[in-house]
């Protein structure tokens, strides 16, 4: 049963404790942790990749890679931005590589890793859009994403990126302004 007392701290303090904390709180810490941002790495998981299965594994290998920064089998996390900047790259290149291993296996064919696989079923009243983003390049797509579904700043979009925060600007830009004519939107 979830502790009470962990549900109202913010991620800096749950990992606070889940580096420093007693055995029994970080364990809890932990699980709030997990609770609070599972949803959101299955969605990046699906983002990439629709298998269900690839993004459970996803999901399970991005918090077991999580759980490894931790003591006592790792130094400590220490965040720089929010939790989600950390987890995004982590859920990202686990799908890329769950998804590599399966096509290699299944086809022999690699997956490039910029690739971001277009989804199969999209809600008709965003038929539009959607089409729309599949024609963006997948860093202009990805950084639109970021930003637009997952609401992260674009100095977190930068960290997750790992690039400048230049770099996101000018994506950002371009990927809005493509968008523009796609849709005939003056």
């Amino acid at each position: 049963m979830l502790d009470p007392r962990f549900e109202n701290l913010s991620d800096a303090e749950l990992v606070e404790i889940c580096n420093s904390g007693r055995r029994r709180d970080a364990i809890e810490a932990f699980d709030s942790l997990y609770r609070r941002h599972r949803d959101y790495v299955t969605r990046v998981a699906l983002r990439y990749s629709s298998d269900r299965d690839v993004a459970a594994d996803a999901l399970q290998d991005t918090f077991l890679y999580l759980l490894k920064k931790f003591p006592p089998s790792g130094a400590g996390l220490i965040l720089t931005a929010r939790l989600r900047s950390f987890l995004y790259p982590v859920a990202r290149n686990l799908t890329l590589t769950a998804l590599r291993q399966t096509r290699r296996r299944e086809q022999n064919v690699d997956l490039e890793p910029d690739q971001l696989p277009d989804p199969r079923t999209v809600d008709p009243q965003y038929e539009n859009l959607a089409k729309a983003m599949q024609g963006l390049s997948a860093r202009h797509r990805e950084v639109l994403l970021l930003r637009y579904v997952d609401g992260m700043r674009l100095n977190e979009i930068a960290e997750a990126l790992d690039v400048p925060p230049g770099t996101v600007k000018s994506r950002l830009h371009f990927a809005i302004r493509e968008l523009r004519v796609k849709l005939k939107i003056v």
